[in-house]
């Protein structure tokens, strides 16, 4: 076990916070079209934690499926394994029903042991084949930071 006293650099876009390193990062950062489009679109940055014992394809699985029975008229489009950075993804395509109306989304969870990473690229009603294309290229521009170096300049 780690020493709750113990202080590690927790870095987000605008800089870098030295919180105890027991600390799990939850954090959701939403980042919408550009100012001028009204379309609803959207690109979702979120973390998990695999649980102990589990295996990052076994944690995609449980996820797919929990949302799968979480969405009110989920409908797979697709799921696909791949690899982005060296780590394994897999990239889940879904429509489902909320009260706004139809919603389409393409999910990549990327291992990052222990941790996930979901990068959720979400569309209100249908999602074309370019806007499709369009996500899974922003998705696929995601490079791991060099962590070592950022926690020698925070030194």
């Amino acid at each position: 076990m780690s020493d709750p006293d113990q202080l590690a650099p927790f870095h987000f876009n605008e800089g870098f916070l030295q919180l105890p390193a027991t600390w799990r990062d939850l954090t959701l950062s939403v980042l919408s079209a550009a100012d001028n489009d009204s379309s609803g679109t959207s690109f979702t940055v979120s973390r998990d934690t695999i649980p102990w014992g589990m295996t990052f394809a076994q944690f995609a699985e449980r996820e797919i499926s929990s949302i799968a029975s979480q969405l009110k008229d989920y409908q797979p489009v697709g799921q696909e394994n791949g690899v982005l950075e060296n780590r394994d993804t897999v990239t889940s395509e879904f429509i489902w029903s909320s009260p706004q109306g139809k919603i389409h989304q393409l999910m990549m969870l990327l291992d990052l042991a222990p941790k996930v990473l979901i990068l959720t690229g979400t569309v209100p009603n249908s999602m074309t084949a370019e806007q499709r294309d369009q996500l899974i290229t922003l998705m696929k521009t995601f490079r791991l930071r060099d962590v070592i170096s950022d926690i020698a300049q925070t030194v």
